[in-house]
């Protein structure tokens, strides 16, 4: 594929309520700046504790929006921005995509949805949607000792005895593992809801111990994905009812969450159980999840944050930002502009098949 225009990147402010992190840091953008200029808006990186001047002094170029969309043809952010459809020209957009995400897509230009990197091998730190979810189970522990009021370490006075909690993980995402060991290192009993027999060797290295889920949810299709949901959901609530802290993250192949706890099963867990739904944003693997609100129903507690990535917003943005950059640098040229080689398999993925079948073809 030919080369195209001089890069001119736009780093941008982060509009989502409760997103602190931003898409590259002073240190990377020194990095870029020697291949092309690079502009960002004020205030980007201040919630995640970079400020303006150590922008500047890398060698960016402060700006309003307006003129960030007007001047800039490649935009970086942390989530596609709700504006893009106002940029000039043919712009191409690097972002971590999100089931958050409803607006329409841009008509003209190219998204490069770093999440189609997640677990791709060989992608290491440009695999930001992988590093990000662990942040995610990390703090998704943090938020539920908060919740339970138990603190560090997460034990529970009975009388005169401290004991441990019992924690359940659904599902084996990155996320979802790093939950399991950052509640061990706490002292909490860890359980982890998996489906095969290398779920059970993860569950098993983490030092959990394993429960399996009907192997058929894994990769179930839309058609079917109800129906073996609810065979499972009964066994599920009985399997969870002596938990404390439940933290879900089971996707779902259409890119909906299937819903494993239902308003019926809700009443089987016992009374003061925190639930932390990491799928609130594909709409829960709890039926009650609402997306960043918390919810509570007969005593129990229903996180739906999807933020939690921004608790950590420094080194969340730290990790974000490495990834970006050594994406950036396999993209462009070291004159600065953007190119992409069809014989790269992680550029095939991030630019997606359609497309480079179209330029492969052309």
């Amino acid at each position: 594929m030919p080369n195209l225009a001089p890069v001119h990147a736009g780093l941008l402010r982060e509009t989502m309520p409760g997103e602190r992190r931003v898409a590259l840091t002073p240190e990377d953008v020194g990095s870029l700046s020697t291949r092309f200029s690079i502009s960002f808006e004020r205030g980007c990186g201040a919630a995640a504790g970079y400020e303006d001047e150590a922008y500047i002094a890398a060698g960016a170029q402060p700006a309003s929006r307006d003129l960030i969309a007007r001047d800039c043809n490649l935009f970086v952010s942390i989530r596609k921005p709700q504006d893009a459809r106002g940029f000039a020209g043919s712009p191409t957009l690097l972002f971590l995509g999100s089931a958050l995400d409803t607006s329409e897509p841009v008509a003209r230009g190219l998204m490069l949805d770093l999440a189609r990197l997640e677990g791709v091998a060989d992608a290491g730190s440009m695999d930001v949607a992988t590093r990000q979810a662990t942040i995610c189970g990390h703090a998704a522990v943090l938020e539920g000792a908060r919740q339970l009021g138990i603190g560090h370490p997460m034990l529970v006075m009975d009388g005169a005895k401290a004991r441990p909690i019992k924690m359940a993980a659904l599902g084996v995402g990155a996320a979802a593992l790093q939950a399991i060991a950052t509640a061990r290192r706490l002292g909490a009993l860890t359980y982890l809801f998996g489906f095969t027999d290398d779920d059970r060797e993860r569950a098993e290295g983490l030092g959990a111990k394993f429960v399996a889920m009907n192997p058929a949810l894994a990769s179930a299709h839309a058609s079917t994905i109800d129906a073996l949901v609810a065979a499972s959901r009964k066994q599920l609530a009985s399997q969870l009812q002596d938990m404390q802290l439940i933290i879900s993250g089971v996707g779902g192949s259409t890119g909906r969450a299937p819903v494993l706890i239902d308003d019926t099963s809700l009443p089987l867990l016992t009374a003061g159980t925190v639930i932390i739904d990491l799928e609130a944003a594909a709409g829960g693997n709890c039926a009650m999840t609402k997306p960043d609100e918390i919810v509570a129903h007969n005593d129990i507690s229903i996180v739906g944050t999807t933020t939690l990535a921004s608790a950590d917003a420094h080194q969340s943005s730290h990790l974000f930002s490495e990834g970006v950059r050594r994406m950036l640098e396999r993209l462009t040229t070291p004159d600065g502009r953007l190119q992409f080689d069809l014989e790269d398999p992680l550029t095939r993925h991030l630019i997606g098949e359609r497309f480079a079948g179209v330029s492969a073809a052309s």
